[in-house]
């Protein structure tokens, strides 16, 4: 079910790119018609409630034949469309670049679960480097993979990354206010409330991460260190009993993903695939003129 926020952003990306008008529509015959969208590539398919959403909202005829998820071959048909000819033209563009982009996030998300394999219980996440107005899909397209979407807005949790540090006198007093204040539950100075935040901190070194876990975040973020040294971090927070969940991001590839899978940390979260998502090439081709009455 797609929220109102984001059946809204639908409408605005048509909208734009309507403008004034679609002045090719304008002057090409109103005729019914059918249309089929397929793919070009082999993809993991993602998009296809949008795409409904789209084509339900011009007042177009709608059925899918794959589903958000599906891996798909080159030339598998995706969905039909039935219609007003100058609806199904209007909306194409927009249709097919919804598809291609949230289908290219789809399948690195489903190439990192591949990785990671079955049997292992560490959570990949995206990060929120993705395209601005587009976050809430990137983010849907990664959850459809199996991957968690970690902060899809600032509201969600506390997150107390390098440059909020320099706000504070030290890692660990900023993480010691922010759980503090998170207990509470109180509001201070009209900027916080909501004692069901979770609290997360950015480290660099053992060291700092060894400090701020006397704090008692939930999440410590190990941030830029190699495999092994994660690995040492885990092992360390671990033994000195730290009860949250631990962290890794930065540098992290499908193509080194695998070494750090192997730190047994319990979430890694990639900005490669959103970072490197290509959009996935999709066509729409009008199959079928009907007569007119």
């Amino acid at each position: 079910m797609l929220s109102g926020e984001v059946k809204g952003r639908l409408k605005t990306y048509l909208l734009e790119d309507l403008g004034k008008g679609d002045v090719s529509v304008a002057i090409t015959p109103e005729k019914k018609c059918s249309a089929i969208v397929k793919a070009n590539e082999a993809c993991t398919l993602a998009g296809i409630e949008e795409a409904k959403f789209l084509a339900e909202w011009r007042g177009l005829k709608f059925r899918a034949f794959k589903k958000d998820g599906s891996a798909v071959k080159k030339e598998t048909k995706i969905l039909w469309l039935r219609g007003s000819g100058r609806k199904i033209l209007e909306i194409e563009r927009v249709l097919l670049n919804i598809l291609g982009r949230m289908s290219g996030v789809a399948t690195l998300a489903s190439k990192a679960v591949k990785i990671r394999g079955a049997k292992n219980k560490t959570i990949i996440a995206v990060t929120r480097k993705t395209v601005p107005g587009f976050q809430l899909l990137d983010k849907k397209a990664a959850e459809v993979s199996g991957l968690w979407t970690h902060r899809k807005s600032l509201n969600e949790m506390v997150l107390l990354k390098d440059n909020h540090l320099k706000f504070f006198s030290s890692p660990f007093e900023a993480v010691r206010e922010a759980v503090e204040k998170v207990k509470s539950g109180k509001k201070k100075d009209g900027e916080w409330k909501g004692k069901s935040k979770k609290v997360e901190v950015e480290v660099e070194t053992l060291k700092e991460a060894l400090n701020v876990a006397a704090a008692k975040p939930d999440f410590i973020m190990l941030d830029n260190f190699s495999p092994t040294g994660a690995r040492k971090a885990v092992h360390a927070l671990r033994n000195e009993g730290f009860k949250g969940r631990i962290e890794l991001s930065g540098g992290i590839t499908l193509k080194n993903l695998k070494s750090f899978i192997n730190a047994d940390a319990d979430i890694i979260s990639m900005g490669e695939i959103t970072k490197k998502a290509k959009i996935v090439d999709f066509s729409l081709d009008i199959k079928k003129m009907e007569k007119q009455k």
